[in-house]
């Protein structure tokens, strides 16, 4: 039998007001199945008039544990408070947490079942995010697209259903939702206050960890939305145009001074283009096969539709296939003398719900029997 995974989510908080509300909601709708899953709120003294009694009435709502600092402790000390507490709580996990995120209901268990399955070396488990460095999924706007929860959701289980609970060494954790086991808390130590208010504590922490044998890993198969910065600079840590903080990116180089060209190798590898493609091509095709997709002829793109993915080909010559949902865009090739609808039939295992007619050329006169082609060009056909 399968023994419980007893896990501490930790979500630090200070100020918030603007975000904090939806992200307590996506927590107390978390999948527990195989888990017994704590949520605490960690309120780093937050200043903003009256915000610490209502957070606290929130979590009450909720069902999910408060605790208010007496003063203002910053980042690092804060998310010890949270690997402290799990550790004597006897807690197989803590999971590190931002507050201005959007949680899916699989977001914990896909962490926990990647963690599970790379074996005890594990010392760190990154979600998968909009907003996550260098780990990022592309998306053309993820603050219009990604805030939904719904959407939040599928996106999640898309990618878990399809990668399943696989782990990507990577040089770094980035704690907006990470997960530590406790032997690797106990093993490495907790975050070192050395970096004040916050950033960069957990590049430290990871690389310490490393250091020890232990394995940062990023898991695609779990998807967290990251508004990236919000608590940040909720706490006046982040200045405008500003994506971290000098004095503790100096203090990094000084300690780990290759931690720079492990990143740089990382990058290297490609891993992360393949990764981004992969994911991009489930995602697309999963929503294909179950919304449809619309097909446009034309030099020019319009506007894309929300409702299902949106596929443009030029209308002479083309090679590939430009898709686009919910902000998510991929190029897909067309093999040589490929017809576009075998191309697509390869992606979504179907044909095309609407097919548009902007401009003529050899891909329009392959779509001539198409039965529900849309001519749109409205210049003459040339005299002979």
């Amino acid at each position: 039998m399968t023994r419980t995974t007893r896990a501490l989510l930790c979500l630090t908080a200070y100020n918030g007001r603007d975000f904090f509300t939806r992200t307590l909601d996506s927590a107390a709708r978390l999948d527990r199945d195989g888990l017994e899953l704590d949520v605490i709120v960690l309120d780093d003294c937050s200043p903003e008039p009256g915000w610490s009694q209502e957070l606290a009435a929130l979590c009450r709502e909720r069902g999910i544990d408060y605790y208010r600092s007496p003063r203002n402790l910053g980042i690092p000390r804060n998310v010890n408070l949270g690997l402290k507490t799990a550790l004597a709580r006897d807690y197989d996990c803590a999971i590190v947490s931002n507050s201005d995120v959007i949680y899916p209901r699989n977001a914990v268990t896909a962490l926990v079942q990647a963690w599970r399955a790379g074996g005890d070396r594990v010392g760190s488990v990154t979600a998968l995010s909009c907003n996550a460095s260098i780990y990022s999924l592309p998306n053309r706007d993820p603050d219009h697209f990604l805030t939904d929860q719904a959407t939040v959701d599928w996106v999640s289980q898309t990618l878990a259903d399809t990668l399943g609970p696989v782990l990507v060494d990577i040089p770094t954790g980035i704690s907006f939702f990470m997960l530590i086991p406790a032997e690797a808390i106990r093993l490495v130590g907790l975050m070192d206050p050395i970096f004040g208010r916050g950033y960069c504590e957990e590049v430290d922490w990871s690389c310490r960890s490393r250091a020890l044998g232990q394995r940062a890993c990023l898991a695609p198969g779990g998807f967290v939305y990251h508004a990236g910065g919000g608590s940040n600079r909720a706490a006046g840590l982040l200045a405008d145009g500003m994506t971290t903080v000098p004095a503790n990116e100096a203090v990094i180089d000084q300690r780990h001074p290759g931690f720079r060209q492990e990143v740089a190798a990382f990058e290297a590898t490609g891993i992360s283009r393949r990764l981004w493609d992969q994911a991009r091509q489930a995602l697309l095709a999963e929503a294909g096969l179950r919304l449809g997709y619309s097909l446009e002829v034309s030099w020019l793109p319009r506007p894309a539709s929300l409702v299902r993915p949106h596929c443009r080909v030029a209308p002479q010559g083309c090679d590939r296939v430009q898709i686009d949902y919910l902000g998510f865009e991929l190029d897909w090739p067309l093999a040589a003398g490929e017809p576009v609808l075998a191309g697509l039939a390869r992606l979504f295992d179907r044909g095309p719900e609407t097919v548009d007619i902007f401009d003529r050329g050899d891909t329009a006169d392959q779509l001539a029997q198409v039965p529900n082609r849309r001519d749109r060009y409205v210049y003459p056909t040339r005299a002979a």
